[in-house]
């Protein structure tokens, strides 16, 4: 039986995050924003792990809340409504945590894991794309040697969140670029590695306070005890990262199409033209009513693709139409919202404009759309 009520616990979550989100992130979320990629303001992040949600998936085990996929999604929808740039963050140290939850030994999960759950933030980075290698993840060339007793690592990687910031990075390189995905393998590199820089800040159009850079390895020398997994696995739990992230990601564009759709319906009924307000003009109610569709539309995919995840069934294709459904729902809702309010609409003094270029990033974030949809016709 299909049940869409929300248990005690979900509810009193959502009202927990959306009161730190109202007191703490809105109201500075404009100057996030403003600062840009160059400046971290570790404001956000503080309140959100005094509230142990800057790592929400993180086992009971090692000091986390443990939540599960949908619960997750609750949170991360309310973030992206606050400011998405935020939200970002949190995904990006759930996806340097995830292949350690999935693979990592006792040793990893105990010594790692820990980090994230801690009141004082500690963020965490995964390092996969290159500047020659984005969705052919394969084609990577940061190369892996195993030379006594360690891993050295050499290759450049790019559009990192939280790099540079980060406590430790969750890297895959290639071992053997002849064994194809089963030469990939996963370190944890920590902070202080020898032979590993960040390179360039990256500024963006929108998602502004997720700090993004390239990061430099240089031999960087990695125990081998901090490698994940058994050899030939990273690419599979890899893969299993990205399908849990992407219906995540997808309620944050969620979050970012509800924030939105609010301003402008509250705009609607309060602005009047023609003696009347304009809500009550069919073009406009009609908009409205369009987007409040699409955006319940697309949190049921989101919610469908974290209960197959949360009940261990296949949510591959789901989780990647939840990705697509969250990330254009955000691009049509932002829009829509933007002609509904007009010229305000397009000033900095209201958050429209915030809101049209952080969701301008989903579609691109976690692979893209293209990406997503090759992902699904693989599973027709």
């Amino acid at each position: 039986m299909v049940d869409f009520s929300l248990t005690p616990e979900q509810e009193q979550l959502i009202e927990e995050t959306r009161a730190l989100a109202l007191k703490h992130i809105i109201p500075i979320a404009g100057k996030l924003d403003y600062a840009g990629d160059d400046h971290f303001d570790f404001g956000p992040v503080q309140v959100l792990a005094g509230n142990n949600l800057l790592t929400p998936n993180v086992p009971r085990e090692f000091g986390g809340r443990g939540l599960n996929h949908l619960a997750t999604s609750l949170v991360a929808e309310e973030l992206g409504a606050a400011c998405a740039g935020v939200a970002t963050v949190m995904l990006a140290n759930m996806h340097a945590a995830t292949p350690i939850i999935l693979a990592g030994s006792p040793k990893q999960k105990q010594t790692f894991l820990p980090l994230l759950t801690a009141s004082r933030p500690n963020l965490a980075a995964l390092a996969l794309t290159e500047p020659e290698a984005g969705s052919d993840v394969v084609a990577m060339s940061t190369v892996a040697v195993e030379k006594d007793g360690l891993w050295e690592i050499s290759g450049e990687k790019e559009f990192v969140i939280n790099g540079g910031i980060a406590s430790f990075t969750t890297l895959f390189a290639m071992t053997d670029s002849r064994k194809d995905k089963a030469g990939m393998v996963a370190v944890i590199i920590p902070q202080d590695a020898p032979g590993f820089k960040v390179g360039a800040v990256r500024n963006k159009m929108g998602i502004r306070y997720a700090r993004t850079t390239r990061l430099l390895f240089n031999q960087t020398p990695v125990p081998v005890d901090l490698a994940i997994g058994p050899k030939g696995t990273a690419y599979l739990f890899l893969m299993q990262t990205f399908d849990r992230g992407r219906a995540i990601s997808g309620a944050v564009g969620v979050g970012i199409a509800r924030a939105a759709y609010e301003f402008a319906l509250e705009f609607s009924k309060q602005r009047h033209q023609f003696g009347r307000p304009i809500f009550s003009h069919q073009a406009v109610s009609f908009a409205l009513a369009e987007m409040a569709t699409r955006i319940e539309s697309s949190r049921l995919m989101v919610w469908k693709a974290c209960w197959l995840i949360d009940h261990d069934l296949d949510y591959t294709m789901a989780s990647s139409m939840a990705k697509i459904a969250g990330s254009q729902v955000a691009q049509y809702a932002t829009a829509q919202a933007m002609d509904i309010c007009g010229g305000r609409g397009y000033l900095k003094d209201f958050p429209l404009e915030k809101y049209l270029r952080d969701a301008r990033a989903l579609s691109l974030l976690e692979g893209t759309n293209h990406i997503q949809k090759a992902v699904i016709a693989s599973q027709l």
